[in-house]
């Protein structure tokens, strides 16, 4: 498995703040560790189809710099002129100098 954590220390942990462990195990799931497939214990590995990484949509606000879920009660209250929408990642709106909101949290 693995270990992950994260705190950022420009906002004391607001922004992120995690300690989690990750299971690189599953009951009645076997892993193929040399090419990543899993399939049920007792089954022929099967051949998906690629997928496409799916895109997050946020919504920023470019005045006040910070992005939200679409979702997010914030965007309800955003004044037109300030909203955009966004494919970027998170890590790349946040290079960009946005922040993320502290009610939806993304």
């Amino acid at each position: 498995g693995v270990k992950m954590e994260a705190y950022s220390i420009e906002d004391n942990g607001a922004g992120v703040c995690f300690n989690v462990y990750c299971f690189n195990a599953q009951p009645g799931v076997k892993i193929d560790y040399k090419t990543g497939e899993s399939s049920l214990a007792g089954e022929a590995p099967k051949q998906e189809a690629e997928q496409k990484p799916t895109t997050v949509i946020y919504i920023l606000n470019v005045s006040s710099m910070k992005f939200h879920y679409p979702d997010c009660s914030g965007v309800k209250k955003m004044n037109p002129q300030n909203k955009r929408e966004s494919g970027d990642t998170r890590e790349a709106l946040i290079g960009m100098g946005y922040a993320p909101c502290g009610t939806c949290k993304p």
